[in-house]
């Protein structure tokens, strides 16, 4: 179903509506020649060379893709820098997606692009994902940011924002998730991932062991390649004393002026023409340090001149919505409990969730998960580490495990569960019954923080 000019739908919620209806966001076409199609009608032709004024930098990763979006947002408005984000999926509204400076966009410049995109597109269809990612470009490129910051919905090579090719490239962490798109194996996953990389342009890998699959791609198109632990590291270790860390990292030799800001950025570089960096006494944000690690070394590579003390701004302001986040609510008694929101979803999560939860005192979960998502994998890092598990059934009919199979699943190994009817329920029973000194970890999806967020609000 294609609109006519004449009967586009008119708010962001009627577009909205229109796009889910015509195909779920969740039944997705993962594939570029369509979007690309569409993109050099809608967007100007300088975008897709290397003479665009505007750097672009896209990443990927199993998880902490959304940290890194966040601190890299951060980084570049305490340093002056005009920046638009897109990033996915949102919790309470759709305009969280597509951010300029940090701030959502009005539902007018959302309505606006997808009135264009519908109106190019002839007879490509383009997904719910699609029309998203290519209105915030729209939106971006008209707005005239300076740098557009692009996450990966899945995988990566296949991935709509992959029409653009990225200055500099980031692939956080390789997992497990999403195999049914991105193949059975962590090999297979992060040669998905890999197809973000460009040749002769930085390819930032986040963790110390990167697959195979992935290394052996940067050198086939001779990539630089940027890995923690070589090129660059976060030194954690004063952080519980004194909530401070540092960080090295390879910076270019040569940098190029750039036009909007007092610092400089970088155009492309071989290897063996960078020197090194040392930033100390940074204050550590809420966010996985991998994230900031890979945030950091973007950024300064493409800013290798920034001050110490806007970095060290950057990273007191960086925030994400969702991701280890504390909310206060009252129980019973009427006295103050601590509600911490996670969106882990896939193994790797809850492994680091478990990390965090390793550290409170008789902590309680709540959560709820989609039956794309390994359950086993989600219960198994935090088995033993909650005095009391409230299981439930997520608002999204198509896709929710029911909390009845959470519970049956628990059950089986030994784990305190108490099933109810939604997240809003389980919260409210969890909330009720804790002590002062409990704390509440809600977890298991997007969905679930989302229903969370909204019964505190």
């Amino acid at each position: 179903m294609k609109a006519t000019a004449t009967n586009l739908p008119g708010t962001l919620t009627d577009w909205l509506s229109f796009l889910e209806t015509r195909r779920p966001e969740h039944q997705m076409v993962l594939g570029l020649e369509r979007a690309d199609r569409v993109a050099r009608t809608l967007l100007p032709a300088e975008i897709f060379t290397n003479q665009r004024r505007i750097k672009v930098i896209t990443v990927a990763g199993t998880n902490g893709k959304g940290s890194t979006v966040a601190t890299l947002s951060a980084l570049l408005k305490a340093a002056g820098i005009r920046a638009g984000a897109w990033t996915s999926p949102h919790l309470q509204q759709f305009n969280e997606r597509i951010c300029i400076d940090g701030e959502m966009v009005a539902d007018p410049l959302i309505s606006d692009a997808f009135a264009r995109i519908e109106t190019l597109r002839g007879d490509d269809f383009l997904s719910y994902f699609e029309f998203g990612a290519l209105a915030a470009l729209d939106i971006f490129v008209r707005n005239e940011v300076d740098v557009i910051v692009l996450e990966v919905g899945i995988g990566g090579r296949l991935d709509a924002v992959n029409i653009i090719d990225a200055d500099v490239s980031i692939v956080t962490t390789v997992d497990l998730d999403h195999q049914v798109w991105l193949g059975d194996t962590i090999e297979d996953i992060a040669r998905e991932k890999a197809g973000i990389f460009r040749s002769g342009r930085p390819a930032i890998c986040g963790e110390h062991h990167p697959a195979n699959s992935l290394t052996d791609y940067i050198r086939t198109i001779n990539a630089c390649e940027l890995r923690r632990g070589e090129a660059f590291e976060l030194d954690a270790s004063r952080q519980a004393s004194t909530g401070e860390i540092n960080f090295r990292c390879r910076m270019p030799h040569h940098s190029t002026g750039h036009q909007s800001t007092g610092y400089h950025s970088t155009g492309h570089h071989s290897i063996g023409e960078d020197t090194a960096r040392q930033l100390t006494h940074l204050p550590a944000p809420p966010l996985p340090l991998t994230s900031v690690a890979c945030a950091l070394q973007a950024f300064l590579w493409l800013y290798p001149e920034t001050p110490d003390q806007i970095v060290r701004q950057g990273l007191a302001d960086s925030r994400l919505s969702g991701r280890c986040q504390m909310m206060g609510a009252s129980n019973v008694l009427g006295e103050p409990v601590t509600v911490l929101l996670d969106v882990a979803h896939n193994p790797q999560a809850a492994r680091y969730l478990a990390e965090k939860v390793a550290g409170l005192e008789h902590p309680v979960a709540v959560m709820g998960i989609l039956n794309d998502k390994s359950l086993e994998g989600v219960i198994d890092p935090l088995r033993q580490m909650f005095a009391h598990w409230h299981v439930a059934t997520l608002d999204f009919p198509l896709r929710t495990r029911s909390g009845r199979e959470l519970e049956q699943a628990l059950q089986a190994v030994g784990e305190p569960v108490t099933c109810h009817e939604t997240v809003a329920d389980a919260l409210a029973v969890a909330v009720a019954n804790a002590a002062p000194a409990t704390t509440v970890v809600v977890f298991g999806s997007f969905h679930t923080v989302a229903e969370a967020m909204t019964a505190l609000r």
